[in-house]
C-alpha cells in the first residue's frame, strides 16, 4: 500500500470510527472521494479494506453499508482473541523461540522504544507505532506455525476494534503500559516459560479491552484500544 492510499484508508477509518456515518448508512465512492479531496480509486481500496476489518458490509447492488455491532460482540471478540494469542505464546515458548522470530520481535521493541523515547507520541509517530505493534502480534502467531490457530485468530480480528491493526487514540501512559507489555511477553517467549508468556498475554488484550468497555459506556459509541 503506498503512502497515499495508507493516508486515505486512515482517515476513512478515523471518520469511521468517531461515529461520523451512522450504522446502516450507504458510503458512495464519488460523494466520499469528493470529500475527501481525491479520486475513486484509493477510496475504492480504502472501502475494501474497511470491509477487511469488518467496519463496513459489502451487500449486493447496494455496495458497502456502515456495520452495526454492539459492546457484548466486541467483548466476546476479545475474550477469544486473549485466549488464542494466548495460546500462541504458549505454544512458541514450549518450542522456543526461533532466530527469525526473535530477530522481528526485537526489531519490534527497538523501534517502539525509540519511538516513545520522548515522552511523547505524535500522530505522525503513532502510525508507525501501530504498525510496530501489529507486527508484534502477528510475529508471536506466524512462530507458532499453526494454521488452525491463525486463521481461528484472524476470524476474531475481523470484529470492529478488536485488532491489533486498529489502533486508534493516542494515550500516550496506555501505550506505553503496552510497550512495557510486550518487553515481558518477549523475555518470557525467550526464557522458554510458557505460563509466563500465556498470562501476560491474556493480561494485556484483557486490559486493552477494559479501556474500550470504558469509552464505549463513557461514549456510547466507539472506541479502540493498544494491545
Amino acid at each position: 500500500m503506498t503512502t497515499r492510499q495508507s493516508s486515505i484508508t486512515d482517515e476513512l477509518r478515523k471518520l469511521l470510527l468517531s461515529g461520523t456515518f451512522p450504522a446502516g448508512q450507504h458510503l458512495e465512492e464519488i460523494p466520499l472521494a469528493q470529500s475527501l479531496g481525491v479520486s475513486r480509486t484509493p477510496v475504492r481500496a480504502a472501502l475494501a479494506a474497511m470491509a477487511q476489518e469488518g467496519l463496513l458490509t459489502y451487500r449486493s447492488k447496494r455496495g458497502y453499508v456502515v456495520r452495526a455491532f454492539s459492546l457484548k460482540e466486541i467483548m466476546d471478540a476479545y475474550l477469544i482473541r486473549g485466549t488464542l494469542e494466548g495460546l500462541a505464546c504458549r505454544l512458541v515458548a514450549e518450542r522456543g523461540l526461533d532466530a527469525d522470530s526473535q530477530q522481528v520481535l526485537r526489531a519490534c521493541l527497538e523501534r517502539s522504544t525509540e519511538l516513545l523515547a520522548g515522552g511523547s507520541l505524535t500522530e505522525s509517530g503513532f502510525i508507525p507505532w501501530r504498525d510496530t505493534n501489529d507486527r508484534f502480534h502477528q510475529q508471536i502467531l506466524k512462530a507458532t506455525e499453526s494454521s488452525t490457530l491463525i486463521e481461528a485468530t484472524e476470524r476474531t480480528l475481523a470484529i470492529p476494534f478488536t485488532s491489533s491493526r486498529v489502533v486508534h487514540w493516542i494515550d500516550f501512559d496506555g501505550i506505553r503500559r503496552s510497550h512495557d507489555h510486550h518487553l515481558i511477553i518477549f523475555d518470557a517467549l525467550k526464557r522458554r516459560q510458557p505460563a509466563r508468556a500465556e498470562m501476560m498475554m491474556v493480561e494485556h488484550i484483557y486490559v486493552a479491552s477494559e479501556v474500550v468497555r470504558a469509552r464505549f459506556a463513557a461514549s456510547g459509541g466507539p472506541a479502540a484500544s493498544s494491545a
